[in-house]
């Protein structure tokens, strides 16, 4: 009777854990990513290799380099970002959006702020699919505004009229680089100089800029789970082009399927209807995050090459 007690409270303990062991594994998976990224605080040296994540090249710790910007870099010095674009196909093609959901610094940055106690909104499914186009018309509004740039340095050979975006337009206003990168040279700045303002000097718009759409970020992914991932980054929409055909992601077995829930749906922080596909879920949002597989009871989705 008593072995018959301890294995109760022994799987009552371990129940919180085996119901969420997608999500444990995938934050421990973002904590070392994190530490990594940011090596250099611990000695390591910045290596060569672009990823496709939402993590400033300029950030002070930082190891690695940053695809997007590397594709704007490359097209304002009038040379075709191949490897850039490369990249985002290789990544996109085999892991489709895992990155997003397991590497990206501002991804796990987003999945704190889902943590602050406040209820949740949602919007309806194709306002969710349109909201997350915003996210290619940046991408085309940047690559437009890149491609004019490298036009101006190739025919002059200067690009400097165009200001502290000359060289990589978004960041200018990117709140992972407002996060990672300028708040702490700024505050660094501040600190060594007299005062902020005086530091900042001709960049106090663009300070400002960066201050209020990094504000209206927090409020939007407080409300709305990983809303600047699903309707904004550019990152994430150029991954999504090739998501819809990568090798790893969820597939569902309909078969298993029987109860008529919608829990899968219910646990997607960003709104993805599951349901609605027949064998693999190929929706460009989805960042195979794993928690409509935790959320499952009926062990109908799973995390796997799908070939």
């Amino acid at each position: 009777m008593a072995t018959k007690e301890i294995k109760t409270k022994i799987t009552t303990a371990l129940r919180p854990i085996s119901e969420h062991r997608i999500k444990i594994i995938r934050v421990i998976v973002q904590i070392i990513s994190f530490g990594l990224l940011n090596g250099a605080i611990f000695g390591l040296g910045r290596v060569s290799v672009l990823l496709p994540i939402e993590f400033p090249t300029g950030a002070q710790f930082g190891t690695t380099w940053n695809a997007f910007e590397a594709l704007q870099y490359a097209m304002t010095f009038w040379i075709f970002p191949y490897l850039a674009i490369s990249i985002f196909a290789l990544f996109g093609t085999i892991f489709g959006k895992t990155t997003c959901g397991w590497v990206c610094p501002f991804g796990l940055f987003q999945d704190i702020f889902r943590i602050i106690p406040i209820k949740k909104k949602k919007v309806s499914k194709p306002t969710n699919k349109n909201l997350s186009r915003i996210g290619i018309g940046i991408v085309i509004f940047v690559l437009l505004m890149s491609f004019i740039i490298g036009l101006t340095y190739m025919r002059s050979g200067a690009k400097s009229a165009f200001g502290t975006g000359k060289d990589m337009p978004f960041s200018t206003i990117d709140p992972a680089s407002t996060l990672f990168a300028s708040l702490y040279y700024y505050l660094r700045w501040g600190i060594q100089g007299t005062t902020l303002g005086a530091e900042m000097g001709d960049w106090r718009f663009i300070f400002f800029l960066r201050i209020i759409i990094f504000i209206v970020v927090l409020v939007l992914i407080t409300l709305y789970p990983r809303a600047y991932c699903r309707w904004f980054c550019p990152t994430g929409a150029l991954l999504g082009i090739f998501s819809r055909f990568s090798l790893l992601g969820i597939r569902l077995n309909k078969n298993r399927c029987l109860s008529g829930c919608n829990d899968c749906e219910q646990a997607c922080p960003v709104q993805i209807p599951i349901l609605t596909f027949d064998r693999d879920v190929t929706d460009k949002m989805c960042t195979n995050c794993g928690d409509c597989i935790d959320a499952c009871k009926e062990g109908a989705l799973k995390l796997t090459f799908r070939f």
